[in-house]
This record gives C-alpha cells, structure tokens and sequence, in this order.
C-alpha cells in the first residue's frame, strides 16, 4: 500500500502515542473529581413528584430522580432563601449560623463547605440566579469564582438602584444626559445554563465542587413566557377587595408550572453535559429546593411566613455511584447537604452538624427548622381577609412520619387543629424549642439595612 506525504505524519503522529502510552509513567489523564450542587428556588415537592391529581410540571427531573437516590421526606430549615442557603453551606440551623431573615450578611467567622473543599485542594466555583445569594451577603466564602451577575429586572418596579450594590447591564440616558441604569435582580434557567456550560468547558481542575443556583419558579409566576404574569401580593389585593380569587389562584398555579417546565428543559441540559463528561470526571450530584410555595392550601399565598409542607417539603435527589438508587424514606434537611458534599467528594472532617447521607443511618431521624424572623411586627395578609400579626419566633420538627410541630419557648401548635399533644411530647417540644430559643438570643445578626440593599429585596418580594 503506497501512503501519500498527506497521511504519513498522521501515521507516525499515532504509533508515537502509542510509543508513549506504552512507556512507564505515560498514560492517559485519570478521571478527576467533581461534585456538583443544584439549588432550585421556591420549587415544592409534589411539583416534581406530582400529587391530588397534579402531575409533575418537570418530567425531565423526575425522570433523572427516578434513576437516583430520592429523598421523600426532605424538609428544608426556613421557607425562605437566604437562611435555608446559609443552612445548606454551614451545615447549621438557622438560630446557630444567626442568619434567620433576607437582608442579613452570612458571618465571616463560619466555615462553609466551600472554604472546607478549597483548603483541601478543590477548585470551588458557582452561578447564582438571584439577588439574596449575591457577593454582598457572603455567599461567596470559600468560592474562586463567584458569577452574580442578574439580568432581569423585576417587572412592574422603576426602582433604579445603586450599580455598585447589585450586577447590571446597559441602561439608557436620563432628562439631563447622564446614564440611568436598570437594576437587575435575577437570571433565568437559560442564562444560568449557559454559564455553567461555560464554566464545565473552562474549568480542568481535578477536583471541581460547584454550586449552581436556579430561580425560575419564584414569583413572578410566568416570567418565562411570553404572557401576562402575576405575582401574589396582586391575588392578595383583589381579595382584599372581596373578589373571589380561586380562579386566579388555579391561573397562578398553572404560570408557575410554565416556569417550571422552562427550567426543567433547561436543568436537562445541564445534567446531559454532566453526564457526556463522565469520561473526564467522576461526578456526584446534589438537587435539592431551598424552600416551598403555597397556592392557597393554608390560607396564604407564595412562602416565607408559614411552616407548612407546601412550604418546607422540598424534593432531594442525589445521583452518586456512593448511593444505592430508589427512594428513601428517612427525614433529611438542609443542614445535611454540607457534610453530604464532603462524603460524595471523600474530603475528610465535618461542617456544622448535619450528617453526611452517603453513610448509613445508625438512628432515626427528625428534621429541625424555623420561620424567617421580622426586623418589627409584620402584618401578614390571609386569603380569606385576616391579618395576622407575625411578632414571634416559631421553629418546627419534622418528625420521622413528616408530621410537622410547631412552636417556641411560650407555646405549641398541634399539626391539626382540635387535636392535643400527648405529654411526654410536650415535654420534649418544649425542651427543644426553648433551646432553640436560647440559642438564637445568643447570636448577633449581621444586618445589611442600607436603602439600597433593602430596597432591592423589596422589588423581589422581601419585605420586613
């Protein structure tokens, strides 16, 4: 056979890999170490697993959760985002790492999983999709890279605020000439996808820990397409008015599942690239929601002021070759996540006081969390009308049946109305929330009060 001048190199260019692999100490590069977790804002359980005749809005997830460890009876530590993240990376309850409300600054003095990972060796980087998990508040500990760069606006705000507090894009001329500069508050599944692609593709180190952050199911639901869209404190006002507003509820309830279906699109590109680099990297995967949404079943609207499952039973899901696949029916929380991600990376020690799901259970177990604390008394608007004054700290257990008790240093709620707590429970209820109690008035917030900061979580809904 005669080989032309034009494939000759080509030839002797692969016997001299082959030369080379042969040789000792010359092999191809072993497959590193990537963990990654996924975040997903305002997502309540049985939008993923589908329940009372409402099947799953994200399909795709569902599947990928199908093929891996899910947790059925995951409750997170606050239904709010910038507590239940705090818990997440600390792997503390609320009342420990003091930050209990949107608006104050994680503490510096803290170890996150983040800090732990890189002191160990791992290149830490994330894509967060919303203002409350900016730089600003010290979500960025321990992280090389940290995007935060938002580019919606929140619709229906005018707020134009300071360009140096919060990530912006182009913005127009004023009256006078100068430049006035829309302040953007969050990204959508697209855009969140699209950089983390691009981080995946940039980054070779051999040991990745990333965090990616997703937004797309908070309110405003139907932000995603190309329709009209509503917020709750909108379906609050018209039944204020005397409307009746099930109609816009069941309305609401379908934008949020358009979201939904946005992200789940979007969320399945990102797993699909993930997965076509296994041969680079042996990956482990963490999804899991921050906090619920309620449409109605508790008398309210949207999250953040009730302790219901609406709002504190999110889906988790891992896929790791650590974990056998199936569902599990063990109680889980947020606190768990942090020494979780330390298992599935093999790093040696603890953060916080969570356990570390990837070994077995030696006891049963019981989830612990509490509501968002108010900067004053806060008027909290029912659907049927009332107002109820929010002037108190209220902590929760989720015991190992998912039933949910709550309560403080000063009283009880029974998980149904009308039914009593035996008193041995009483006992151990109150032992527990009055330590919690203690606990909470042992810390100092670190509040960021600046109009501008607060001004910002206002245009998203966070007020108080």
């Amino acid at each position: 056979m005669v080989f032309t001048s034009a494939r000759r190199p080509r030839l002797r260019h692969g016997l001299l890999l082959l030369v080379l692999f042969a040789l000792p100490g010359c092999s191809p590069r072993e497959p590193g170490d990537r963990v990654v977790l996924i975040t997903l804002d305002t997502l309540r359980f049985d939008a993923v697993e589908g329940g009372e005749g409402r099947p799953t809005a994200m399909p795709k997830l569902k599947a990928w959760g199908d093929a891996s460890t899910t947790f059925d009876h995951c409750f997170s530590a606050t239904s709010t985002t910038q507590p239940s993240h705090a818990s997440m990376l600390t792997g503390l309850h609320p009342w420990q790492h003091g930050l209990t409300r949107n608006g104050q600054r994680l503490p510096a003095e803290l170890e996150t999983v983040a800090e732990h990972l890189k002191a160990a060796g791992w290149s830490t980087s994330a894509v967060v999709a919303s203002f409350p998990l900016s730089a600003v508040f010290g979500f960025d500990q321990g992280f090389d890279h940290y995007d935060d760069h938002f580019d919606r606006g929140q619709p229906g705000t005018d707020w134009r605020g300071d360009a140096e507090t919060v990530a912006h894009e182009d913005g127009e001329e004023d009256e006078d000439g100068g430049a006035q500069t829309p302040q953007r508050f969050y990204s959508l599944s697209d855009s969140i996808v699209d950089r983390a692609l691009a981080l995946l593709d940039d980054t070779d180190a051999p040991r990745q820990f990333l965090w990616f952050h997703f937004f797309d199911a908070h309110a405003p639901y139907g932000d995603t397409g190309d329709g009209p869209t509503v917020t709750p404190s909108q379906i609050l006002d018209r039944a204020e008015e005397g409307e009746n507003v099930e109609q816009a509820i069941a309305e609401s309830h379908d934008l949020y599942d358009l979201d939904l279906r946005f992200l789940d699109q979007n969320l399945a590109r990102l797993l699909e690239r993930l997965d076509e680099q296994g041969d680079r990297y042996r990956t482990h995967v963490v999804i899991l929601a921050d906090h619920g949404e309620s449409f109605g079943e508790d008398g309210s609207l949207a999250h953040g002021r009730r302790l219901t499952p609406g709002q504190i039973h999110v889906p988790c899901m891992i896929r790791s070759s650590l974990l056998e696949l199936g569902h599990r029916s063990d109680v889980v929380g947020s606190i768990d996540v942090a020494d979780t991600v330390l298992g599935l990376a093999g790093v040696d020690g603890s953060v916080g006081h969570g356990r570390d799901l990837t070994r077995p259970l030696d006891r049963p177990a019981r989830a612990f969390g509490m509501r968002r604390t108010y900067r004053k008394p806060y008027l909290d608007r029912r659907l049927d009308g009332s107002v109820v004054v929010l002037d108190h700290n209220l902590f929760y257990l989720a015991d190992r049946d998912g039933r949910i008790y709550r309560g403080n240093a000063g009283m009880l709620l029974a998980p149904e109305p009308g039914t009593a707590l035996p008193e041995e429970l009483q006992k151990q209820l109150s032992y527990l929330f009055t330590t919690f109690e203690d606990e909470l008035a042992g810390r100092a917030p670190q509040e960021l009060t600046d109009d501008e900061t607060r001004k910002a979580l206002e245009s998203l809904g966070y007020t108080g």
